[in-house]
């Protein structure tokens, strides 16, 4: 049986999100935390205003912010939850679950993540926010994406999302810009429109009601929103809906690539309280880690193995892509790159699966454009 966790109300929102941000009034919990289990190019965390380049086994803390720009990296909850933040992303962990902590609170400025969950008890919460949009999920694997200028994407692997638009109680008060049926119409998109998203759906957000939501949560606070600013919106009857978008087999790939390691280990280091992990801490995360990567990778092989693809057709097919690798050896394989993690390359081609190190691969090139893996010294 699916579990759909209820979205907060806006007058609720509003109040969580003062409570929340940086964890400044919630009960001191020690336990409340994220370490780092898996990192790759330029990742800083900023905690209590310094900022340090990540580590592995670093703890992230409530009100610290990860900013990743080449790179990538894996973090791991107290209570289990694994979040990978990708390339050129902005990340504001505004709560972390702990022993007695029961929100984790994941505010994405710009980028993209993938997260998965664990099974939730009754009044613990996660939720992935964004300036316009909050996400509730409830054991489950999912993406959320934001690019500057546009609107949030929110895709589900496994499991269910429920999604709504994330706006100020005082939007009540505020209709002197609106038609009494315009302002009507867009109080009622804002508290009824909420999309429960399922396995191979993504969100649909109606860009002119996201810029609004946008405008209302900037300026309001401020008291700077102008009558006029508001009596240019007035399509409001669409604000979010949902549409079928398969996970493709990479997307699986990856979502399998997200592994965790053993809870005590993530919990022991936590509680730690180090600022700078012990050598021992740090072979400890990295050594399982990379048993349960290895795992994971040798599980996608044999997936794409089974398939039993053997020709061009059938692999740009299955994949929707067609690549060309060129080995540092001078071979050449016709396939797609099902999955990567770290310096790992799951290939599947003409001449079979293959797992390849970065260091055997010259460049990937695709029909109409080249992405090199590796630079010719």
């Amino acid at each position: 049986m699916k579990t759909i966790i209820t979205l907060l109300t806006f007058v609720l929102f509003s109040f969580q999100c003062n409570r929340l941000q940086f964890g400044s009034n919630q009960t001191k919990d020690q336990t409340a935390g994220a370490v780092v289990t898996f990192l790759q190019g330029n990742i800083t965390i900023t905690s209590q205003g310094k900022e340090s380049k990540a580590k592995l086994g670093d703890v992230v803390r409530p009100g610290d912010r990860v900013l990743t720009k080449l790179g990538r990296v894996d973090l791991q909850t107290y209570r289990g939850e694994v979040i990978r933040i990708k390339d050129n992303s902005d990340v504001l962990f505004r709560d972390i679950a702990g022993e007695s902590r029961p929100n984790t609170d994941i505010h994405l400025w710009t980028g993209n993540l993938l997260v998965k969950s664990v099974k939730l008890k009754s009044g613990q919460n996660l939720s992935v926010t964004s300036p316009t949009m909050v996400a509730g999920v409830r054991g489950t694997v999912f993406s959320f994406e934001l690019e500057k200028g546009s609107v949030p994407k929110v895709k589900v692997y496994e499991g269910v999302v429920s999604v709504a638009f994330k706006t100020s109680p005082k939007l009540i008060e505020i209709n002197e810009g609106l038609s009494i049926e315009n302002y009507n119409r867009l109080v009622k998109t804002l508290e009824e429109n909420e999309v429960v998203l399922e396995p191979g759906e993504r969100l649909e957000v109606n860009p002119n009601l996201n810029e609004l939501v946008y405008l209302i949560n900037a300026k309001v606070a401020a008291n700077a929103l102008t009558n006029e600013q508001l009596a240019g919106f007035t399509d409001f009857d669409n604000g979010l809906s949902k549409k079928e978008s398969v996970v493709s087999p990479q997307e699986k790939a990856e979502a399998e690539t997200l592994v965790s390691i053993a809870q005590e280990t993530v919990q022991k280091q936590i509680e730690s309280q180090n600022s700078n992990p012990s050598e021992s801490a740090v072979v400890t995360i990295e050594k399982e880690h990379e048993e349960k990567r290895v795992e994971a990778l040798n599980k996608i092989a044999a997936d794409a193995e089974k398939i039993g693809l053997d020709n061009e057709e059938e692999i740009h097919s299955h994949y929707s892509v067609l690549e060309t690798i060129h080995k540092s050896n001078g071979d050449v394989l016709s396939g797609a790159v099902v999955a990567q993690l770290g310096d790992i390359f799951i290939i599947h081609s003409t001449k079979g699966v293959f797992q390849l190190s970065v260091d055997d691969i010259e460049y990937v090139e695709y029909k109409n454009f080249k992405v090199k893996t590796k630079v010719k010294k």
